[in-house]
């Protein structure tokens, strides 16, 4: 055997025999270690001079690596020195470089905490992807209506047919606050839901004390969370303690306690009690919706196959109950395209950005504001890689000779690449860790405006860590990667010369593209908040058909029982008050749905009307103008029984044109088929609902003790403070000292909108911050553009041009109007969700395009006077 038929060693062994040798070259050290292995093989054979080479090399390998780490760890000590030199000799480039990127990160990292909160709604129950609620999809009049709300038997009822459904449970949420008492300490609650024993069976709470399989077992039990456990009875077990819910006076028993439910559920409660034993837990009627139903599948069911048997489940339970009520066959009814009625299935994890199906229990996302904020968050992400690409390629011609001096000393362009992608890694880690202090800062205030428990504790849980992790390498090495392979791309006897290799037409045009991203971003965002602002002020500007300025709106008025008429008696013996009513809604409240058809007319010609109950001074403390006929009166005692008052909407639903005098079937509470109600009066339009539905049609009843929820007080603009505490005093003398619960008509209503007007602040907010990160980057492009032009704008100044026609000639930059059309689409498709909106007018793209402009002037405007302005002495020297 030859040296030559000796095996060589590998290339990154002979980096490491020239590195441990420091001797000769690798080539040399190779062919000794080749004479070696030969001479053993002679002597003892090739196998043995194998077996010497494995081992040597197995030998080698700690010393290489450990001579390997202290290379690398040489080389990256350098490369910071280096980086540390950099961002020390132009520290107010890197201040504006790593606060973009920091601006741009935690502006993002805070939406991405709020959007993962959103859409991680009740995903904490261990069984959530075999949960879900059972909805009523319908159609009346070609109109499609979904709702939550399902009849009594329907739980039950899905146990007994499908043997896939493992457990059903039903919830009903008390619907307003009620005075709790226990160990003589007493106060309003909210958050009370009733629900049957096998809702722990299918929900996952933690119990600190008591049983899950027998807390809900009995009538009079009570399950509360650990605030309210300790707000009444410390921190004991109070377990078998009793709690007086006196709005129902009714006494509990408390059998459990669990951990406060996290706060992005649906289900939000405080206590929890017995549905069983109630009035209507045992109710048979199939054409009444009262409760929300939950289903647990068993473990390989799923959502769809069950979904597919509801429709014959509909028919068989459902119909001969329609049938009873109506004397319709359900297939008949709703055979037609014009009505539908059936059961679907929603999965719990969808429930809070669902939409489409309505319910009461919680305050519902919008997944079209979410899609918008995670876009915002990425394009502010996007932004802020821009103008580091852009800040870091204006400052190129400072570095242009160290490149061409490191590539003449032998340095390679890999060597290049590493060195600038390791600076631009140490930009991102320091905007990063700059970005986490300004969460910090910032999120307590986020949260306030979100309306959501943002806490900065959470991004260290879920996707978080890895998330953050994957944006600091995506920023570093993106944003970093085009001025790396750009810097280290220059020709030596070029930047040795103070001039660059490199300056095609493309980078230009990639640079101004990207800046016109960011501008076309903040000419949208600009223009959208414009829009917000526009129709959320128009929303409370519309005449509503009502009068609902100050209206104070008394909760919880069926506690003053008897006191009822003396209280507000002495009300009225103020000036200050002017009208006082009784009633169960108000508009924007919740009111019921019944359906009606006039005398005569065939059973397919039912209507859905909104319907509430009132008293006779109702019209008038709201302001509802007559058109026809008269409204109730106690002077008239068929008006509680048979009298009933509809709007304009309603007449022309029903076909009346001279509506007054008509009856038209009951169609509410117990009716039985042949009783009617008489129209006595026709209201002008009003709404009772958001205007993102048109007018609904709305019938009034006479109200009876059991249907009274609401006093409203209409009062004087003057003195509202002491008018208020007037109202208190009574209230409280009335009532034995029960606490004063009240709130304003107008922001009642005005509470309809809080989702948009939430989606507008947030988008207000971080659109602001889009524009300022924008202008860093057209900070960046000027500074480009300055230092590639500074000895032509030398030679211009020689010639005689002046300041002002250079400044101009750096601003041309500066384009905005080409993000109209997008924005156009965008804010068009956002107000389709309002039946009454405000046009887009041309003055609003003006205004945009105005504001944007002005900013990137003003950004712009001192690096592009101080460029214009140099002496050309200094610009032409080297020429």
């Amino acid at each position: 055997m030859t040296p030559n038929d000796a095996p060589r060693p590998p290339r990154l062994f002979e980096r490491f025999l020239e590195v441990m040798a420091n001797r000769g070259d690798a080539s040399a050290i190779a062919g000794d270690v080749a004479e070696e292995f030969h001479h053993r093989a002679e002597e003892r054979g090739p196998a043995r001079a194998r077996l010497w080479y494995r081992l040597f090399v197995l030998r080698s390998v700690p010393s290489f690596v450990r001579h390997s780490l202290r290379w690398s760890l040489t080389m990256f000590k350098n490369y910071l020195t280096i980086a540390l030199r950099v961002m020390n000799r132009h520290r107010a480039f890197s201040f504006i470089n790593i606060a973009g990127l920091a601006a741009g990160m935690a502006c993002s990292l805070m939406i991405g905490l709020f959007v993962v909160h959103e859409s991680g709604y009740d995903r904490f129950h261990e069984r959530a992807d075999r949960i879900f609620r059972v909805y009523a999809d319908l159609r009346q009049d070609g109109e499609d209506l979904s709702g939550a709300w399902t009849p009594p038997p329907q739980a039950k009822a899905l146990v007994e047919d499908f043997p896939e459904v493992e457990a059903a449970a039903r919830l009903s949420p008390w619907p307003r606050e009620l005075l709790v008492t226990a160990r003589d300490r007493s106060f309003l609650e909210g958050g009370l839901l009733y629900a049957d024993a096998s809702f722990f069976e299918i929900f996952t709470y933690t119990f600190i004390f008591g049983d899950p399989r027998t807390a809900l077992a009995n009538p009079g039990t009570v399950v509360l969370s650990r605030s309210i456990a300790e707000k009444y009875f410390g921190h004991g077990d109070p377990v078998g303690e009793i709690m007086t819910f006196r709005d129902r006076n009714q006494d509990f028993k408390v059998t459990g306690v669990i951990e406060d439910p996290p706060a992005n559920s649906h289900l939000r409660f405080d206590m929890m009690a017995a549905l069983v034993g109630t009035a209507s837990s045992a109710g048979t009627r199939w054409t009444q919706h009262t409760y929300f139903t939950y289903v647990l599948l068993r473990e390989g069911a799923t959502g769809a196959a069950l979904e597919a048997k509801l429709p014959d489940f509909t028919r068989r339970r459902y119909g001969p109950q329609f049938f009873a009520d109506t004397g319709r066959r359900y297939e008949d009814y709703f055979g037609s395209g014009e009505h539908h009625y059936g059961y679907r299935l929603e999965p719990l994890t969808a429930i809070h950005l669902d939409s489409r199906v309505t319910d009461t229990l919680s305050l519902k996302g919008n997944p079209a504001h979410l899609k918008v904020l995670s876009a915002v968050a990425l394009f502010i992400l996007l932004i802020a890689g821009i103008n580091f690409m852009n800040l870091a390629t204006a400052r190129f011609a400072h570095r242009s000779r160290e490149v061409g001096i490191r590539k003449v000393l032998g340095s390679q362009k890999r060597q290049l690449v590493v060195q600038f992608l390791g600076e631009s890694l140490l930009l991102s880690s320091t905007a990063f860790i700059l970005a986490l202090g300004l969460i910090a800062l910032a999120l307590p205030a986020f949260a306030r405006l979100a309306q959501r428990p943002l806490v900065f504790g959470d991004m260290a849980r879920g996707p978080f860590p890895a998330l953050m992790g994957i944006v600091v390498l995506v920023v570093g090495l993106v944003s970093g990667g085009y001025p790396a392979f750009f810097l280290s791309s220059f020709e030596p006897q070029a930047t040795l010369k103070g001039r660059l290799a490199v300056r095609g037409r493309g980078h230009v045009r990639l640079r101004r593209g990207l800046v016109l991203v960011q501008f076309a971003v903040g000419f949208a965002v600009i223009f959208g908040t414009a829009v917000i602002s526009r129709q959320m002020d128009f929303l409370g500007r519309r005449d509503l058909g009502f009068d609902r300025d100050h209206v104070v709106v008394i909760h919880r008025a069926d506690a003053l029982g008897a006191a009822a008429e003396g209280f507000e008696r002495e009300l009225l013996t103020r000036p200050e008050i002017l009208q006082v009513s009784r009633s169960e809604s108000l508009p924007g409240r919740h009111f019921d749905t019944t359906g009606h058809r006039p005398e005569g007319a065939p059973a397919e010609d039912e209507i859905t009307l909104m319907t509430t109950y009132v008293d006779a001074r109702f019209a008038d403390l709201l302001g509802l103008e007559l058109v026809a006929g008269r409204f109730f009166s106690p002077e008239v005692p068929t008006d509680a029984t048979s009298a009933v008052v509809i709007n304009e909407r309603a007449a022309r639903e029903l076909g009346l044109s001279d509506p007054v005098g008509k009856r038209f079937h009951k169609g509410f509470g117990d009716a039985k088929e042949g009783e009617f109600v008489t129209i006595i009066g026709v209201l002008k339009d009003f709404h009772i609902a958001s205007l993102h539905q048109d007018v609904l049609p709305v019938l009034l009843r006479p109200l009876s003790p059991a249907d009274w929820r609401l006093t409203s007080v209409k009062v004087r603009g003057e003195r509202l403070p002491q008018t208020l505490a007037f109202i208190e005093r009574a209230w409280k003398e009335s009532t034995g000292g029960q606490p004063f619960q009240y709130s304003f008509l107008d922001e009642d209503f005005a509470a309809l909108y809080e989702s948009e007007r939430r989606a507008g602040r947030i988008f207000s907010a971080f659109s602001a911050l889009a524009v300022l990160v924008s202008c860093l980057g057209l900070y960046g492009l000027v500074s480009f553009t300055a230092e590639q032009r500074m000895r032509e704008i030398g030679i211009r100044k020689t010639f005689g041009a002046s300041t002002a026609s250079l400044a101009g000639l750096l601003s041309r930059e500066v384009v905005v109007i080409v993000a109209a059309p997008p924005a156009f689409w965008l804010a068009r498709a956002w107000l389709r969700d309002f039946a009454y909106r405000v046009p887009i007018r041309p003055l609003m793209f003006v205004a945009a395009a105005g504001t944007v402009l002005a900013v990137a002037v003003l950004s712009v405007g001192l690096r592009t006077v101080r460029a214009a302005a140099a002496n050309p002495v200094e610009t032409l020297r080297c020429e």
